[in-house]
């Protein structure tokens, strides 16, 4: 936890001890009342939390808008992932690290081959995302959280993405050109955003990729390995990460 985030509402209200933020303050930091941390406000400002309370029941923080470190947060990188479902029990991992590294917007899909009963699952169902952005965002350092929804399936995420951007499929067979080759040093500009697809640990049927290429899409690689979902998916973060100059 490199900053610690409030909601709007948290902000001079009791957090109890179950709270993980109770924990690494007071059991972590070994912070004390009046002492200050580096704090967010979730989707808002940079700055400082001061203890007002902190006992073994909770704690009580207030944001302090007036110190040197406050300031409104940087933007996320201008990067859309659109991902089959993953298996949920990786569901919040992959939220976090998608987070962290700064993803401005995740597309959680239907494809044809992945599992069906993972969009059924409580995760996806109840759209239960915001406490694992969080996290993630913590780790990262900035309070601005990724933008999540999710879609019955790849064409009706497609229809509903915006116009233009640099568009990759990861695709592991035939002839796609590795993705770090053709994003890396002496490639061509990259147009921003950067709309990535990651089917399911099934791949993509046939169907889906005319789809992909109708809309856009090039294919690309991440080498000869066959990789997880949660796995390629961060891969190729990554790698757009660094073609956009932000990693």
């Amino acid at each position: 936890m490199n900053i610690l985030i409030l909601e709007p509402e948290e902000v001079g209200s009791r957090i109890g001890r179950g709270d993980r933020r109770w924990e690494h303050v007071k059991k972590v930091l070994k912070k004390r009342p009046g002492d200050r941390l580096a704090a967010g406000i979730a989707d808002g400002p940079l700055g400082e939390a001061v203890i007002r309370e902190l006992d073994d029941d909770g704690l009580v923080l207030d944001f302090d808008t007036k110190c040197e470190a406050f300031r409104e947060a940087p933007p996320l990188a201008p990067l859309i992932l659109l991902l089959g479902f993953p298996r949920p029990i990786q569901a919040a991992r992959i939220l976090k690290d998608l987070s962290s590294l700064g993803v401005s917007e995740i597309r959680l899909m239907g494809t044809e081959l992945g599992e069906k009963s993972y969009a059924q699952s409580s995760i996806f169902k109840d759209c239960d995302f915001r406490a694992h952005l969080i996290e993630g965002a913590e780790q990262g350092g900035n309070p601005r959280l990724p933008r999540v929804s999710t879609h019955w399936s790849l064409r009706r995420c497609l229809d509903s993405l915006g116009p233009g951007g640099e568009r990759i499929y990861l695709h592991p067979y035939g002839e796609s050109e590795l993705m770090g080759a053709a994003l890396g040093p002496g490639s061509a500009a990259v147009r921003p955003p950067v709309v990535l697809a990651v089917g399911s640990e099934r791949g993509w049927t046939e169907a889906e990729l005319a789809a992909l290429r109708e809309s856009g899409f090039a294919a690309k690689s991440l080498g000869v390995r066959i990789l997880k979902t949660e796995t390629a998916a961060v891969a190729a973060c990554v790698l757009a990460l660094a073609s956009l100059g932000l990693m």
